[in-house]
């Protein structure tokens, strides 16, 4: 069985996790699988992107049986790291849709995404210090910035576990589905973004990245502005924009 499988809906390709049998636990052939499929999809000019899991579950983060308990397991933290970096420069919205479990290494891949939703069954823990690990501070340092520091501390010192209305609470997640519907959320989600500008929509991405990490260079983004103002693909949304209107 492949470790994962994608789906194509017009523009939007949905990831799916496919490891049930290990519930969808993060294996570095996955991770690399995964890291490909980013790499595919991002030339395929998509138009929005869904990452989730098989079988009722997101993630139960890196797979124990590839684990040493020595230095060896920095490989497993370079695989999800590489592939958090994909997600996060990715040109289009990245939306993760989550069931059951969210756990440690899936937790990192999951906030990388633009938009979190998450079903009513999700919940999400991280059990770093349990495994006798100080998790990756580059990841710390996105957890911090996005979720401040009692919300990291609650999960990486007290190994926390939060259901799905305390991490839509305290900003885990975006938005919460039904039950087992997070994928049909997300779809709908993503059909939506589909008919946005792509490059206006990727160049939003990459300010917000820089804002994230502190290289926003203003200059330079207000001469992007200015280029998507005069633009003609800016042009053409104005006209069909006003064509909608007056057709009403």
């Amino acid at each position: 069985m492949k470790p994962l499988s994608v789906e194509h809906q017009d523009d939007v390709v949905t990831i799916l996790l496919n490891r049930p049998e290990r519930k969808n636990a993060l294996s570095l052939n996955l991770l690399q699988v995964l890291s490909e499929a980013l790499t595919n999809a991002k030339q395929a000019d998509t138009a929005a992107l869904i990452l989730t899991g098989v079988g009722g579950c997101f993630s139960a983060g890196a797979d124990l049986n590839e684990l040493t308990g020595t230095i060896d397991d920095l490989e497993v933290d370079d695989a999800i790291e590489a592939v958090v970096g994909k997600i996060r420069e990715f040109p289009a919205p990245v939306i993760a849709a989550i069931d059951g479990p969210c756990l440690g290494g899936a937790f990192d891949l999951a906030i990388s995404c633009d938009v979190r939703i998450a079903s009513a069954d999700a919940f999400f823990q991280l059990p770093a210090t349990r495994l006798g690990l100080l998790y990756n501070p580059r990841a710390i340092q996105r957890m911090h910035r996005l979720l401040g520091r009692d919300t990291v501390f609650r999960l990486l010192v007290t190994g926390e576990r939060f259901d799905a209305e305390t991490a839509l609470r305290i900003g885990i997640v975006s938005c919460i589905a039904e039950e087992s519907e997070s994928l049909v959320a997300a779809l709908a989600y993503g059909r939506q973004a589909a008919s946005n500008s792509r490059s206006a929509v990727a160049d939003t991405k990459n300010l917000l990245n820089a804002l994230d990490t502190g290289t926003c260079d203003t200059a330079f983004w207000e001469q992007q502005r200015r280029l998507h103002l005069s633009s003609d693909e800016r042009r053409a949304a104005v006209s069909a924009a006003k064509a909608r209107i007056a057709g009403k």
